[in-house]
């Protein structure tokens, strides 16, 4: 399931899916995905493919049922749609609110905080 959050954003989709409990994974190819158990097994797991996007994120989200079947593959019992899916985006949705309603507008520097420790000392 993709779904889309609009910025503007706080953190990079790196240290936003990292505060939602997500582990950073690399793919053979080398691509970066995001994953994060379901229980206390490492299998069934939410698997996450995610891009920075117009200072929002897009999450590509599924959930692997088992390992690769066979070595060499990549191929597992993924669910795109359904109840598991379905929670765990409504999941994200809420933190990644959150996160924005937490976020602190950056104060303006007065003109003293720009000249440094000795331009504060000798004018």
């Amino acid at each position: 399931m993709k779904q889309f959050f609009p910025g503007p954003l706080s953190e990079n989709a790196r240290n936003i899916m990292r505060r939602l409990g997500y582990g950073e994974q690399r793919t053979r190819a080398g691509q970066i995905s995001y994953v994060r158990r379901v229980a206390q097994d490492r299998f069934p797991r939410y698997h996450a493919y995610v891009e920075d996007i117009h200072g929002g994120i897009q999450v590509n989200l599924h959930v692997d049922q088992k390992e690769a079947s066979y070595e060499g593959t990549s191929a597992h019992a993924g669910e795109y749609e359904g109840t598991l899916v379905e929670r765990e985006v409504a999941r994200l949705s809420t933190m990644i609110a959150t996160l924005k309603s937490t976020q602190q507008p950056i104060p303006k520097q007065h003109e003293d905080d720009t000249k440094g420790f000795w331009g504060k000392i000798f004018g």
